[in-house]
């Protein structure tokens, strides 16, 4: 027997995803006086002031089992956005929202349109379910709606949108991005996801969560607590759709996918509106850093509307990013993203970003 004999065959296409590279792993590899981690966009600030403080009274908790939908949670969801409770779901992180929709929407021979350049996890799930990916090509290193639009045939049931999109940081213009959302055909599925919306500024935020809430029935939302709250390690993600698109969801919803922890931490953070809004801040005030000195350097980058930045070190981006790590300076390579001379590094704050630039500079002679 082959090992192929075994496996779901939709599977047998799916590249293994590969993360960026952890503090430990970096520390069991080399020696350095200090390990700094921006290749992960996590929030260098940490978490939520609100929820760390509130972890340290759950251990009483541990022994308990969640409430299977998180009704307080999504409850306090439904309140901030002006929906009902029957309008969100949550999941183990961004990525099990992503599993979750995917399990519930397609079927063997479904096609899903996914841009060539984004979020790997669309065309895992998507294969997982006997899918077919069709990949759309991109304007530049923007998403072309045009094509996406073109490729829809009376297979496709799903497609995936990433705004602003991983790895460019780019951000659709938003009239261009609703007036594509308003003419795809409803039995279509738009599966949008903001995983990094609340970085961008306010004129390329496009009013999804407003078309769901005047009846668009066929729009699914995804966000994240990873990234802005500083969740990330808890994984605390969820959607947001007509209530028809979510029952279908929590049909397939694993029970306590999400932890007593999460939910707690999540609800907490909710209301950390100081942490909020100083990570926004801070995140702006360091890109504008990035920026200038980039410029000074006459590197090519990115212009971001996230928490990270795409860079064209002009070189090997691997052989870059190794030579950081044994700095101590952890970012990740973009040539699985077809960016081989590129490195995505996250935002820290001014100190870590000095020494990024310090080594930086000093490996490419500049």
């Amino acid at each position: 027997m082959k090992i192929e004999d075994y496996a779901n065959s939709g599977i047998l296409g799916i590249r293994e995803y590969v993360p960026g590279k952890s503090k430990k792993q970096v520390e069991r590899e080399i020696s350095v006086p200090e390990i700094h981690k921006m290749a992960s966009n996590e929030n260098p600030r940490g978490a939520s002031t609100r929820a760390r403080k509130l972890y340290r009274e759950l251990e009483k908790s541990l022994h308990i089992y969640p409430e299977i939908y998180n009704p307080d949670l999504m409850g306090k969801f439904a309140s901030k956005l002006g929906l009902a409770p029957e309008n969100i779901t949550t999941g183990n992180g961004g990525d099990g929202v992503i599993y979750n929709s995917g399990m519930a929407f397609i079927e063997q021979g479904d096609e899903t349109l996914i841009p060539e350049i984004t979020f790997s996890v669309y065309e895992t799930i998507t294969r997982i379910m006997r899918g077919v990916p069709v990949f759309t090509k991109m304007k530049g290193t923007g998403i072309d709606l045009d094509d996406i639009y073109s490729k829809i045939t009376d297979k496709t049931k799903m497609i995936y949108i990433c705004n602003p999109n991983n790895p460019t940081g780019e951000a659709l213009p938003v009239d261009q991005l609703e007036d594509f959302i308003r003419k795809v055909p409803e039995r279509i599925i738009i599966f949008l996801d903001e995983a990094y919306i609340e970085f961008t500024e306010e004129k390329y935020r496009p009013s999804s969560v407003k078309m769901i809430r005047e009846g668009m029935k066929n729009l699914f939302i995804l966000r994240t607590f990873s990234k802005i709250y500083g969740l990330a390690g808890v994984r605390m993600g969820y959607g947001i759709s007509s209530p028809e698109l979510i029952s279908l969801v929590q049909r397939v919803k694993p029970p306590f996918d999400v932890s007593i922890i999460a939910e707690n931490l999540a609800l907490e953070a909710l209301d950390d509106d100081e942490f909020f809004s100083t990570t926004i801040m801070e995140t702006a005030e360091e890109k504008k850093y990035y920026y200038t000195t980039l410029d000074n350097m006459g590197l090519k980058y990115y212009k971001s509307q996230t928490n990270y930045i795409l860079i064209d070190t002009g070189k090997d981006g691997r052989e870059i990013a190794d030579k950081l790590t044994k700095k101590g300076i952890i970012v990740r390579p973009a040539g699985s993203y077809n960016f081989p001379s590129c490195i995505r590094v996250t935002i820290g704050r001014r100190r870590e970003n000095e020494l990024f630039f310090k080594f930086f500079r000093e490996i490419l002679g500049k």
